[in-house]
């Protein structure tokens, strides 16, 4: 990795870091997303697998965010016999800003105002047409929601981000976990148990995210899977 250089940290999950660094061969901004990785267990976790193989297919979309590269970095040995580490850092195209902070920046303040419409039209059809390469090509994401939504605000691309909960999908439907899609964009269908769901859990997604921007508040802020339930049912 000495061919970056780490500007800030932007974020940080179950699933890791991410950092603004810049290349320091091109001065080009990119996104480094950082996974540790355990090396007593049986390898990279499926997880990161199954991210960089669906991103690998996707990201020549230019409503999804591209993957420039992988990169496996090994930790030094260490001497008093613990499980060595590793981190396997995913390289992106970097974005300023997601759809979160652009509904909060016009929400709040001493000038809060609406999002014009359309811009609202454009950030839709853009997340409509990248949800649809996701479905064409069999994946489904999963995890829809505006935090996982990056902006470029100078050119106004919206591109679709973070596939770690994203999986392929196939005809007849297999099981799948129901303990996906973050609460507030999560359908009824799975907030009631269902294991059997198709494209629809991203087009509900869609819905709510596209109520959000009008809105610039969740329209279903539940706090629990059953009040999540009474708020879309109300």
């Amino acid at each position: 990795m000495d061919k970056y250089e780490k500007l800030e940290k932007v974020g940080e999950g179950t699933y890791g870091k991410v950092y603004k660094a810049k290349e320091k061969a091109s001065g080009q901004l990119v996104a480094l997303k950082k996974t540790r990785l355990e090396m007593d267990e049986e390898g990279v976790p499926p997880t990161a697998l199954r991210e960089v193989s669906l991103l690998q297919m996707l990201s020549q979309s230019l409503y999804v965010v591209r993957l420039l590269c992988v990169e496996h970095v090994d930790s030094p040995s260490k001497t008093d016999g613990s499980p060595s580490k590793a981190n396997l850092y995913l390289v992106f195209e970097y974005l300023d800003t997601d759809l979160k902070q652009f509904i909060d920046s016009h929400r709040k303040g001493t000038n809060p105002r609406p999002l014009p419409p359309a811009l609202i039209q454009s950030f839709l059809y853009q997340l409509c047409k990248g949800v649809a390469h996701c479905h064409s090509h069999g994946v489904l994401h999963r995890d829809l929601k505006p935090q996982n939504l990056l902006l470029d605000k100078e050119k106004g691309i919206l591109k679709i981000a973070d596939l770690g909960l994203a999986r392929a999908f196939t005809v007849p439907l297999k099981s799948y976990t129901h303990e996906i899609v973050t609460l507030w964009y999560r359908p009824p269908e799975v907030l009631l148990g269902s294991t059997h769901y198709s494209t629809g859990v991203d087009i509900w997604s869609v819905g709510c995210i596209f109520a959000e921007m009008a809105r610039r508040q969740a329209l279903f802020p539940g706090d629990s899977e059953f009040q999540q339930l009474l708020h879309i049912f109300r």
